[in-house]
């Protein structure tokens, strides 16, 4: 299997720097970006695609869909970290946000811990999982892409190639160290032989 996880294009929360809900949806900036990514996508004989059903992700989705004239299997799984409600529509330097994100960081290496309705590490691994489960059982030896977001992408790649290994200090360490772009490719394959191997991060060639 060759995997592509593709995050969405830019979205308005990425613009001015709001911390996002599931309806944000892509700038102009955006959709050029996803249309970029789509003509790139033509090359690799791609053969489903797979999405999160967040607005920003659903738009980019269904344009790439368009291009490589394929139908969209939207996964729950594949949705954005839940944060806590209170910081949604909330710029970046907000005093409340910086507060909550701050609780939050310093509270990151517990696997159970939320500041309220958010989700904890063990509820997003767990659902990182289960996408890698779903993907083994139904794409084997086929391509394909999901259009998703930077945190359940960061850790399904981090699971995939540490396995038990994997804690939340280093997942954390890496989402905040490890930049990956709107748009950006990142690319994995799968054996029966070898399991998973990273073979590309945040590939932005196309834009």
């Amino acid at each position: 299997m060759n995997l592509y996880l593709v995050r969405h294009g830019e979205s308005s929360g990425n613009e001015n720097r709001v911390h996002q809900d599931e309806n944000d949806p892509l700038t102009e900036n955006g959709i050029i970006q996803i249309h970029q990514l789509a003509d790139r996508l033509k090359k690799m004989n791609i053969n489903a695609i797979c999405a999160s059903p967040y607005l920003r992700a659903k738009q980019s989705a269904e344009i790439i869909s368009k291009t490589l004239s394929l139908s969209i299997q939207y996964i729950d799984e594949l949705k954005e970290r839940k944060r806590p409600s209170e910081i949604e529509g909330l710029e970046y330097d907000d005093s409340l946000a910086k507060n909550i994100n701050l609780i939050t960081k310093q509270n990151q290496a517990s696997t159970d811990w939320k500041y309220s309705d958010d989700e904890s590490y063990n509820e997003i691994l767990s659902r990182a999982i289960k996408m890698e489960e779903f993907l083994i059982s139904h794409y084997s030896n086929q391509n394909i892409i999901c259009v998703t977001h930077v945190a359940i992408m960061t850790l399904i790649v981090l699971h995939c190639n540490l396995e038990e290994k994997l804690t939340p200090e280093i997942y954390w360490n890496f989402y905040h160290r490890a930049q990956h772009n709107n748009a950006g490719i990142t690319k994995l394959e799968h054996s029966e032989s070898s399991g998973w191997r990273l073979i590309t991060w945040n590939d932005t060639n196309h834009l």
